[in-house]
């Protein structure tokens, strides 16, 4: 019985997870799915929250259900290729015969003034702590770096919930 194991719940991750799904019912096989949050987090939709909106938040145990994937939430702490084995910041172990690793992006946090100044929302939490920030802000300019499309939108939803603020690069 072959175990896959999916790391990060990503757009990538679940479409991984229960495409292996469905491969595994025929052969009795298994796919577990870990995520560091127990939500599915839309990526697409951060430049909604980070402008303030709310979009719809989806349980990953709902996402998957009836589907033969098993959520499991915790953060990778190390990876053993070598043993097949995977560890979580909580101690956990889980072992697999396949690994999928759909863990995403780092943004470059070695660009002078990001550490300092920038939000980066590579999470719904990041995203959050940043409309709170435009809400608290009494006047200035908020700076969009990057034109790809999370660039784009960013810049302008939050033209949009900040007129007076914004401008791109």
């Amino acid at each position: 019985m072959t175990h896959i194991l999916v790391l990060g719940a990503g757009y990538t991750g679940v479409a991984a997870a229960l495409r292996a799904a469905r491969g595994t019912r025929r052969t009795g096989g298994r796919v577990t799915l870990v995520n560091a949050s127990p939500t599915f987090t839309q990526r697409l939709r951060l430049h909604q929250t980070a402008a303030g909106q709310r979009p719809a938040e989806h349980l990953l145990a709902d996402v998957v259900a009836g589907s033969g994937v098993e959520p499991v939430v915790g953060r990778v702490a190390a990876l053993d290729p070598a043993g097949r084995e995977v560890r979580l910041d909580d101690g956990r172990v889980l072992g697999y015969d396949k690994l999928v690793y759909a863990l995403g992006a780092v943004t470059d946090a070695s660009v002078p003034g990001v550490a300092e100044h920038a939000y980066v929302y590579d999470s719904h939490d990041q995203a959050v702590r940043l409309a709170e920030r435009l809400g608290s802000l009494a006047g200035g300019t908020v700076v969009v770096a990057g034109g790809g499309l999370t660039g784009v939108e960013s810049a302008a939803e939050i033209a949009e919930s900040h007129p007076r603020r914004t401008s791109s690069c």
